[in-house]
């Protein structure tokens, strides 16, 4: 039975403007404002996490900021050519993801978070839009189990409108492609 306390009102407002976010991305086309508005979300639910208990969350979500800053600060980044430092750059953050999982680990379920977050991070970083949005299904279904092992309520029901609105978003992109051909 899950005890509504003030922390964990709290906690479902935060993931409520979380959610409002991470959908909105999946509808974007620029990379920037993905990276931008996933930052905001990112630092959100963090904090989200921390009041639910969910460290492994909490890194992840470390991961997550530091991965958005690093994307949208850097150079070239409008090319789609994947560089030698940019292959350093994923092999740094799958690094330090282990990092993070190791202070971390919670159990079995805490690892959703992990492959969720592995996921987005390559999702995010090969640059092409369409490919974020279908990585964005695998990434879904991860943080869903997640959620529920932390009785997240708010979290769950959004992160299945999340998935949906993924999928729309993924399905947009295709038609779009096969209309413009």
């Amino acid at each position: 039975m899950i005890e509504w306390t003030t922390t964990y009102i709290a906690s479902q407002i935060l993931v409520i403007i979380v959610y409002v976010c991470l959908c909105t991305t999946y509808f974007l086309k620029d990379r920037k404002k993905i990276l931008i508005l996933n930052l905001f979300a990112h630092i959100i639910q963090a904090i989200s996490f921390l009041l639910l208990g969910g460290m492994t969350g909490v890194a992840m979500n470390g991961v997550y900021v530091a991965r958005d800053i690093l994307f949208i600060t850097e150079k070239n980044k409008d090319t789609k050519a994947v560089t030698k430092k940019d292959i350093i750059i994923l092999v740094c953050f799958i690094l330090l993801i282990i990092i993070f999982t190791l202070f971390t680990y919670d159990g079995l379920l805490s690892l959703l978070s992990v492959i969720a977050t592995i996921i987005s991070t390559f999702a995010i970083w090969q640059k092409n839009t369409k490919l974020y949005k279908v990585l964005g299904i695998p990434t879904s279904i991860a943080w869903l189990g997640y959620h529920i092992s932390l009785n997240s309520v708010f979290a769950i029901t959004l992160e299945g409108v999340l998935l949906i609105s993924t999928i729309i978003g993924y399905i947009l992109e295709v038609l779009k492609n096969k209309k413009n051909k």
